[in-house]
């Protein structure tokens, strides 16, 4: 049996065994202060034209707000299902270390460049809730949407526009640890998957407490990987990590 057929048996088998307690929701928002690194391509196949985030572009560390809302509930055969939200925008100068094609535009060496980015990453996971005791454990998939619009302006050259947009599935696992009678848990998730020379991963770890008033409070770590080879005639090793802090209703 090969790896395909294996991986659609084991979630097939997921409904037979998953199953909430009860119906739960939980709305959060964090507030993420993350480094990104890294290099784009665009419209080119030659990795010469790789553009450093950092030492061209300028980009340094930074701060967003991200949304998501979870709904479970105890129905075996139905997923459950979060969804959340998490835009970048920023823009930077820099100048760039040597001559690079960056679509229909050549930049350059030494050039000044002005660029701005807006990075959209929407994730729907269904997924099954296999343990829901003191351990709890997650297991099925996700959609990551990338909708991606960049501009670099250059003080010789001109300007370019690259617009990238698409889907990914990944493969998705969360597990936890509830810390009885203490409302704090432990727990890490994440999706990832690696495709025809791209890999792209999401992941967290974290630590959360829940008061007796459905109001809760969480800190961790985040991590996001894009690599991309020819994604929308995009070519990109983009990496966003960094601590944050949230907060969040649980009903």
């Amino acid at each position: 049996m090969d790896r395909t057929r294996t991986l659609a048996l084991v979630f097939s088998l997921l409904p037979a065994l998953a199953g909430a307690d009860t119906l739960g929701v939980r709305i959060g928002t964090s507030y993420w202060n993350y480094d990104i690194s890294g290099s784009v391509r665009y419209r080119s196949s030659n990795s010469s034209d790789d553009i450093d985030v950092n030492r061209d572009l300028g980009y340094d560390d930074d701060q967003l707000v991200y949304l998501y809302a979870v709904l479970e509930h105890p129905l075996p055969f139905l997923p459950n299902i979060r969804v959340s939200r998490t835009r970048t925008d920023v823009d930077a100068n820099g100048r760039l270390s040597r001559t690079v094609v960056y679509g229909d535009v050549t930049f350059v060496a030494n050039e000044d460049v002005s660029s701005k980015v807006r990075l959209d990453q929407t994730d729907i996971t269904l997924y099954y809730r296999l343990l829901d005791k003191v351990v709890s454990l997650d297991l099925g998939i996700n959609a990551k949407y990338l909708d991606s619009k960049g501009r670099i302006s250059g003080s010789l050259s001109g300007s370019e526009s690259a617009d990238v947009s698409g889907w990914a599935p990944m493969l998705y696992a969360g597990t936890g640890v509830d810390l009885p009678l203490t409302g704090l848990s432990l727990g890490a998730d994440g999706s990832a998957v690696k495709y025809r020379g791209s890999t792209l991963y999401d992941y967290s770890v974290h630590a959360s407490y829940t008061t007796p008033w459905h109001l809760g409070i969480d800190a961790g770590y985040r991590a996001v990987k894009l690599d991309l080879d020819d994604f929308n005639n995009s070519y990109a090793d983009i990496e966003l990590d960094g601590p944050y802090v949230g907060a969040y209703l649980h009903f």
